[in-house]
């Protein structure tokens, strides 16, 4: 068996004759794929609007940013998530505020969040974590109850929804994230979605140097230049394409995985949120030791990973660790990521839970 890495994006001619074309079309750069691409992205999300930029983290930020979110005001944000979603908050001038998950979902816990807000907080920033809906009928409910903004971070959430409504298209914005790993890639890139003219325009003048025009110097207001490439969105196009296959695909390993693994004593999973469609981002299993198991996986050619490390954990955050991160300590503590890509053939996912009942044999 060769090497079956932790992740690796589905790509091959589809991806190569859309960038084909687009070399062949001379406009590589804010051209008809990108707006493409915009197009069939807020279909997809059930939004009037879908504004591309260059990654996740900064459609985050510009999301913020056009809601006039900065200095002095706080953004709660669940503390097990990738730290992009408090980075963003952060470019933003603002301060996150840390709230812990469920333990059996890993996503923000509900009534966590009102304990968190204080005068300062101007938005709720739910992660749609591993591909599985946050609770948004909750949370919408608080941030109606005490006014606030809800910018969902959908960036693993591409395909989920929740009551049969897409991810992102809850909140005041939702942000979609295309990097390499994610349900569909354009490499880098992001996108930020909304029903809301205003915050579309603002995003959009936000992304092309304070501009919303072409072929004309002026600036109404800074800006900077976020601006997704043609040839990434040819990528994205392709990518599309193949969106139900890759989610047929991914439910399928993530069921095998659990009927394959679900007797080994002391192995338990997440809980399938009953109310979400999830496209499973990680294929998550938790365990008594992680890190035992991860470097005996990777020492017979498996690539598997830990977690999220939590976010009052992360150095760079220590002077906003507070207490009571529990079932965030608990996740990281005993997650870890089997190999999730889109291809994954039965005959890989069958060895690698064969040599992860042979690691708990051997103990």
């Amino acid at each position: 068996m060769d090497y079956i890495p932790q992740f690796e994006p589905w790509l091959d001619e589809a991806e190569a004759k859309m960038l084909s074309e687009t070399i062949q079309d001379n406009w590589i750069t804010g051209g008809k794929k990108v707006k493409e691409f915009e197009e069939k992205i807020a279909e997809l999300c059930g939004v009037k609007y879908a504004v591309s930029c260059m990654n996740g983290t900064v459609a985050l930020f510009m999301a913020l940013k056009a809601m006039g979110i900065g200095e002095g005001d706080e953004v709660i944000v669940p503390d097990f998530t990738f730290i992009a979603s408090a980075n963003s908050v952060v470019m933003a001038g603002a301060t996150p505020v840390f709230v812990d998950v469920y333990k059996d979902t890993l996503n923000i816990a509900i009534e966590k969040i009102e304990d968190a807000i204080t005068p300062r907080t101007k938005a709720i920033m739910p992660v749609h974590i591993y591909g599985q809906a946050a609770e948004m009928d909750g949370i919408m409910r608080i941030a109606e109850e005490h006014n606030l903004a809800v910018i969902e971070d959908a960036a693993q959430g591409v395909g989920v929804s929740y009551h049969g409504k897409p991810v992102g298209s809850f909140g005041n914005a939702g942000c979609l994230s295309f990097y390499a790993d994610k349900t569909i890639t354009t490499g880098e890139g992001g996108m930020i979605l909304t029903d809301d003219k205003e915050i579309a325009k603002s995003c959009l003048r936000l992304g092309h140097q304070g501009n919303l025009g072409k072929g004309n110097y002026i600036h109404e207001s800074i800006g900077y230049n976020f601006r997704m490439t043609d040839m990434q969105a040819a990528v994205g196009l392709a990518q599309l394409s193949k969106l139900k296959a890759i989610v047929k695909m991914k439910r399928e390993t993530s069921r095998l995985y659990r009927d394959l693994l679900g007797s080994i004593k002391g192995v338990s999973f997440p809980r399938v949120v009953s109310e979400s469609e999830t496209v499973p981002f990680r294929h998550v299993v938790f365990v008594p030791e992680p890190e035992e198991l991860v470097k005996y996986l990777d020492s017979v050619g498996i690539g598997a990973k830990r977690v999220f490390y939590p976010l009052h954990r992360q150095p760079c955050y220590k002077d906003l660790a507070t207490q009571g991160f529990e079932n965030s300590d608990w996740a990281y503590e005993h997650g870890v990521a089997l190999p999730s890509s889109a291809r994954l053939s039965e005959e890989e996912v069958w060895y690698i839970c064969y040599r992860i009942k042979e690691f708990y044999e051997t103990r």
